[in-house]
């Protein structure tokens, strides 16, 4: 395994941690909800940002479907989360919707584990 699929393995692993960790700290202190958005707040904009800086270092634009797709979800992750965090807990449709967003986070995060140890990469974008 070669030291840069060594990194990404790591990446993922520390990130996979903190999601459960910050599930865990919140679920104590019963402030799951605030949590799940600072930490669904802080995913969506760094996926948008990592897709941002990457389009800039292109030279010839080609956006498929599937990157608009996952855009646009992370859009809806954080303005829900920003909403979640200004408004407060008030609303149980919120609450879920943030649950939801941490679940299916935490998911993708558990595929790109399984997945980058299944198979060898030679390069990672």
């Amino acid at each position: 395994m070669s030291k840069s699929d060594q990194w990404v393995i790591i990446t993922v692993v520390a990130i996979l941690l903190l999601h459960i960790v910050v599930w865990i700290i919140g679920y104590r202190t019963n402030k799951l909800i605030l949590f799940t958005a600072a930490v669904n707040l802080l995913s969506g904009a760094s996926i948008i940002i990592y897709w941002s800086v990457r389009q800039l270092m292109v030279t010839q634009h080609y956006i498929e479907t599937r990157e608009v797709i996952v855009l646009a979800f992370e859009i809806v992750v954080i303005a829900c989360a920003v909403y979640t965090i200004v408004a407060g807990q008030k609303s149980n449709l919120l609450k879920v919707s943030q649950y939801a967003f941490f679940g299916i986070h935490v998911t993708v995060l558990i595929a790109a584990f399984i997945f980058l140890l299944t198979f060898k990469m030679n390069k990672l974008m």
